[in-house]
């Protein structure tokens, strides 16, 4: 009947009763109901954001109360059905009470390993966040007087899918699709315009390129067709012109994964044909095979370096 009730109204859940419960905090208290969470949040997402007069969202109170089976069972379902909202993801699971613990600080307080297992498997629970007396969820765990709570702090002082979940790359996507579809438009057409005048360097060298006469067909040092800078001005130039290159690259299939995923496999292929291109045209106007490698080799290491150095700022910053 409750059901029936809610396909005509589905914000009938979200009516507050005494304390500011809703119908879905009840049901978080009362496992003997846990089967019933998830159809309640299909019907009505938003719920699960709703809270009591105390700052509890039924999430909080299923660890407050230790009703770990509702409780996981509304875990599981955040990950699912805000799978591609990170903000929502990370707003639900750090949001703080009116002492600012977060669930993961309530979970350390009962001394609960699965709960806590649970909770830093997920990328946006934030374990380091302190509450309004300076403690963070550790802290919480180590200031109690329970002996047996050595299998809690090991739990929380490790994550085994740390890497996994903060890969650069992962990173990098998160950040990109919590931008704006105006910012990547944005983004979009000035990353396309560093290509097309990188690009525009290989094909149109300073100074242009030997041209081939009479008198250099019969020399045996061929040189029509290269470059006519010197070694080191080739390289001051055409390093740099890469690294800005590959790095536009890189971004703009970032980019282009956010708002055109389902042809992406397609864009994938003609940018990668794009990259070949430039690497033939670069080639081409090097001066010997030896200044090409270089400018490769080294506009490589310094991409890679540039990646590995922004990745490890960003994750120290995720950290605090």
């Amino acid at each position: 009947m409750v059901i029936d009730f809610l396909s005509v109204d589905k914000d009938l859940i979200r009516v507050k009763g005494k304390g500011g419960f809703t119908v879905l905090h009840h049901v978080a208290l009362d496992e003997n109901y846990a089967h019933l969470l998830r159809r309640f949040l299909n019907f009505c997402p938003d719920c699960i954001f709703d809270l009591t007069v105390e700052r509890q969202t039924a999430l909080r109170i299923a660890a407050v109360k230790n009703k770990f089976e509702a409780f996981k069972a509304m875990l599981e379902w955040i990950q699912s059905a805000f799978e591609d909202d990170k903000c929502k993801r990370s707003k639900i699971l750090n949001y703080p009470d009116k002492d600012g613990n977060t669930v993961l600080h309530l979970a350390a307080s009962i001394n609960h390993p699965q709960m806590i297992k649970l909770l830093i498997e997920c990328e946006e629970v934030d374990k380091n966040k302190i509450n309004d007396h300076g403690f963070t969820a550790m802290d919480v765990l180590q200031s109690q007087t329970v002996a047996d709570n050595m299998e809690s702090v090991n739990i929380l002082s490790s994550n085994p899918l740390t890497f996994q979940k903060l890969s650069s790359v992962k990173i990098f996507q998160d950040a990109i699709k919590e931008m704006r579809d105006e910012t990547v438009g944005v983004l979009l057409i000035v990353f396309a315009l560093v290509l097309t005048m990188t690009y525009q360097g290989v094909l149109s060298p300073p100074g242009s390129v030997f041209q081939g006469d009479a008198t250099a067909s019969t020399s045996s040092n061929h040189r029509e067709g290269k470059s006519v800078m010197k070694t080191s001005s080739f390289l001051i130039f055409y390093i740099p012109n890469g690294l800005a290159f590959i790095i536009s690259w890189g971004i703009t299939l970032f980019l282009l994964e956010s708002v055109a995923k389902s042809i992406m496999s397609c864009l994938s292929r003609i940018y990668t044909i794009v990259y070949f291109c430039y690497a033939a045209a670069l080639s081409t106007i090097a001066p010997s095979t030896s200044v090409f490698l270089v400018v490769v080799s080294t506009q490589t290491i310094i991409s890679l370096s540039l990646w590995f150095i922004w990745s490890s700022n960003h994750r120290r910053f995720r950290k605090y």
